[in-house]
């Protein structure tokens, strides 16, 4: 009688190298590496992007508290997002809709009213649109496409350590929107006769539910002959922004939190839910800001000029290591889901 093999192939647990270390794992494979877009060369004197999401109803949106119109207008946002903070144009945008059989005409065109929007804000006519079934609800699948002059491309420095962090606005305040949004669900779930208590939440609300995407900042930088040599479109939290940054340029980071905007209404919503800001700031998502790397040459133009863009920190030597430094001059570890975290020297 033969034994039976009782082996087992080894399971490893993701969290074990986190999200960005598999998908790092699974490229290096094919001799890329990790990017928030693709590069797909060159046409008539400019370079070509294209960047891709996917939006899962229960994942990625309630549909209980994100009307459709907003939610079509946020995911094409979602998609030019990470085009835009690389200093590119948006030109196209490929667009795939899976519906399920509760969805009707009348709920596509409100979805669709809201693509449209977001289509004709970014003067965007090149489109691709296609709808099939689904049988786990709403699915959005996005790839959009945008092209840089070549000189642009050429000129673009490589991020260099002492280099400025500059963010468009602030951040943690879509996070604490989606949190009264779950607040107020989970208390009409429990009794049906409570309304939302919604006044007074507009800014936040607005964070979460309709955010907008800054464009007019490449312009400013033109403008004043600064050339970022990178950008990240945040949508993971300011820590997730920061070390995606590090990875990819091979350098470290210090970012000063007495720096980092939050706004008002956020630290206010933090307290009443008793969270923290800090935290909703670094690790919250869909901010829909640009985290920048600048020279330091150009701080003094970026103050005077550019008061939109707020500096929080710079680039280190210290490869891949990124923490947040406090007003008393402590140092702590940046860290975001996701992310390994770089093991002890």
């Amino acid at each position: 009688m033969t034994k039976a093999n009782d082996s087992t192939p080894k399971r490893t647990p993701i969290e074990e190298i986190g999200k960005v270390g598999l998908i790092d794992r699974l490229l290096t494979t094919v001799g890329t590496s990790l990017s928030d877009t693709v590069c797909f060369g060159e046409e008539a004197g400019h370079h070509w992007i294209s960047s891709q999401k996917l939006l899962l109803e229960g994942i990625d949106f309630d549909l209980i508290y994100t009307p459709l119109k907003h939610l079509g207008y946020k995911a094409v946002l979602s998609v030019l997002g990470p085009i835009v903070a690389h200093n590119y144009t948006p030109c196209a945008l490929s667009l795939n809709i899976g519906l399920s059989k509760r969805f009707c005409i009348e709920d596509v065109e409100e979805l669709w009213s809201g693509v449209s929007a977001a289509l004709q804000e970014n003067k965007i006519t090149n489109i691709s649109l296609d709808l099939s079934s689904s049988l786990t609800g709403l699915t959005i699948s996005l790839s959009s496409q945008g092209k840089q002059k070549t000189e642009v491309f050429v000129q673009t420095p490589k991020a260099q350590s002492g280099e400025l962090l500059c963010i468009t606005g602030n951040v943690g305040a879509a996070f604490m929107g989606l949190q009264l949004l779950e607040r107020e669900k989970l208390l009409f779930n429990n009794n049906p006769e409570v309304q939302p208590q919604l006044e007074g939440y507009k800014f936040i609300l607005q964070s979460y539910l309709s955010p907008q995407l800054n464009t007019s900042v490449g312009e400013s930088f033109a403008n004043n002959d600064i050339l970022p040599s990178d950008g990240v479109f945040i949508t993971n939290g300011l820590a997730d922004a920061v070390k995606y940054l590090c990875k990819k340029s091979n350098l470290g980071a210090k970012v000063f939190l007495d720096k980092i905007p939050i706004a008002s209404q956020t630290f206010e919503m933090a307290e009443e839910l008793h969270m923290d800001a800090i935290t909703a700031a670094l690790n919250g998502g869909d901010d829909f800001q640009i985290l920048y790397t600048v020279p330091l040459s150009k701080y003094e133009t970026i103050k005077k000029e550019l008061p939109q863009l707020d500096v929080i920190g710079h680039l280190t030597s210290d490869s891949g290591y990124a923490c947040l430094v406090t007003p008393d001059g402590a140092e702590i570890e940046l860290k975001a889901q996701g992310w390994s975290e770089r093991a002890a020297d």
